[in-house]
């Protein structure tokens, strides 16, 4: 299976791992493009930026990156106003514009606002029926906790940390680039509808606590969304500094985190894209322990959702093998931890087949 990695190892030894070549493919395919267009600056500046906040003999800033994307996108407005990629939408319908807005880069935002024609396509919608303004009140770089409360779970943590990096250096920086987005696309023309955001963000947060839906009805998007997920996130914190026992362990065994494509209209949602589709700068392989207290083989199914570099959830289906749950837990947390390493360009929901094979 081109989209699959395969683990075979004898109990007690570590694990020789056979990885796809789907992996150097992609990577040669990245090479080989000579320019790339708003739609590819936009995505790989996630990967940059989440390089550069986890290395800390790093010599640029995250503004340092974001804003070359935005001097590459003025220029090419100079050059060619309202070029077609300005505008052009991907396989879910969604502009260079609200992928700026979507990963909290205001720089890149106003460099767009700059293309006629990127103004006068401002409110619309994508495949989900999702504006600009909404995305930008939605504050996605921020707000995963109160999206999706079940990531703050032990089983679920270590995709949360590199998503966390981001998070903390976006909410330092002042003026709000939340902020400055919002009130740069409401000056440029966007349409600000309060109750259908809110029911966009529903739509897409299905697994969103009660309290928090309930505070959703009284108050405003924005504003409720960043305090409840900053509340969510210190809770979690506290907890695990004070009384680790005390943390949730893991999320409701039917719970379905990504449901990108399910609630988009008949017809319009994209086919699923196989890892070996993306442009990932790291795909580690998953690391064994030496001891291994099993023996047989598994076949896992990953579908999951990956955002500026980092992947945010996670869904397991077992495909083939054991029927053991805490050798499917097992196995699944291995692969989470190893999804915590990917570094993959865009916002994009993926799939991948795991199969361990332990004689």
């Amino acid at each position: 299976m081109l989209n699959a990695l395969t683990f075979a190892a004898p109990a007690g030894r570590r694990a020789a791992v056979v990885l796809s070549l789907c992996l150097s493919f992609g990577l040669q395919a990245a090479q080989a493009q000579p320019a790339r267009m708003p739609h590819q600056l936009i995505g790989r500046l996630g990967v940059d930026i989440r390089k550069i906040l986890e290395d800390p003999k790093a010599s640029a800033t995250p503004e340092d990156a974001e804003r070359a994307v935005a001097e590459q996108i003025r220029a090419l407005i100079a050059r060619s106003p309202g070029h077609l990629s300005l505008t052009a939408t991907d396989a879910r319908g969604r502009t260079p514009l609200m992928l700026a807005v979507s990963g909290g880069y205001a720089q890149v935002v106003q460099a767009l606002l700059a293309d006629p024609a990127v103004r006068l396509s401002i409110n619309v919608p994508d495949a989900r029926g999702e504006t600009a303004w909404m995305l930008a009140n939605f504050a996605p770089a921020v707000t995963l906790a109160a999206c999706q409360p079940a990531t703050l779970t032990v089983a679920r943590y270590p995709l949360v940390p590199p998503y966390v990096r981001r998070m903390v250096h976006v909410l330092k920086q002042q003026p709000s680039p939340i902020d400055t987005i919002v009130h740069d696309l409401e000056a440029a023309g966007a349409q600000a509808d309060q109750e259908a955001a809110k029911q966009a963000w529903l739509a897409r947060c299905h697994n969103a606590a009660p309290e928090t839906r309930e505070a959703l009805a009284q108050g405003e998007l924005l504003e409720t969304l960043v305090r409840d997920a900053l509340a969510r996130q210190r809770e979690f914190n506290k907890t695990a500094a004070d009384n680790p026992s005390m943390l949730p362990q893991k999320p409701p065994a039917d719970m379905k985190f990504v449901k990108d494509r399910d609630d988009m209209p008949t017809g319009r949602a994209p086919p699923l894209l196989r890892i070996s589709e993306m442009r990932c700068e790291s795909q580690p392989k998953p690391e064994l322990p030496n001891i291994i207290n099993w023996s047989g083989k598994i076949l896992l199914k990953v579908v999951a959702a990956s955002r500026a570099g980092v992947v945010e959830t996670a869904d397991f289906t077992v495909l083939a093998g054991t029927t053991e749950k805490r050798v499917i837990e097992a196995f699944s947390t291995l692969v989470v931890r190893t999804l915590a390493k990917y570094q993959c360009e865009g916002d994009q929901v993926f799939s991948q087949e795991f199969e361990f094979r332990i004689q």
